[in-house]
């Protein structure tokens, strides 16, 4: 092998092959490529946050796991969530939820009953912010 000593070899780029990992020793072994997952429509995230609030809300409400959620049982857990965020208790308000939870006035309700009831109660959809809308709002926060 013939070593340049030269003040031009030192600034002239030289090809070099990196060593590979056999050479190198590393063991390096490929994984298959990990599932991407699927893709889910605007509809079933929709779906899916009301099954999860209406699970959350039946497992804090239903005080004897009984699979279903009673006037009694809402109002106390209303109350017992507004004393955790250090608030009053609006009892009107509460009924008046749950008037709309249960519109039929059955007494009580079931997972299915409660989900349906919140999508009335808390009605949501889903859309995008035209550009110029975006936009504005970007240059309102920077300038704030």
């Amino acid at each position: 092998m013939k070593i340049e000593s030269s003040i031009f070899s030192l600034i002239t780029p030289r090809t070099r092959k990196a060593p590979s990992t056999a050479e190198e020793g590393l063991g390096v072994t490929l994984s298959p490529p990990a599932k991407t997952p699927a893709v889910r429509s605007d509809a079933q995230r929709i779906d899916d946050f009301y099954a999860r609030m209406s699970k959350q809300q039946l497992d804090w409400s239903d005080a004897n796991k009984d699979g279903k959620v009673t006037k009694a049982e809402y109002m106390d857990g209303q109350k017992r969530l507004a004393e955790m965020n250090d608030q009053e208790f609006d009892s009107a308000r509460s009924d008046a939820h749950w008037a709309k939870l249960d519109p039929d006035g059955t007494g009580s309700l079931d997972a299915s009953a409660l989900q349906e009831g919140l999508e009335k109660l808390l009605p949501l959809g889903t859309g995008r912010l035209d550009a110029n809308f975006a936009e504005r709002l970007r240059t309102r926060q920077t300038s704030d």
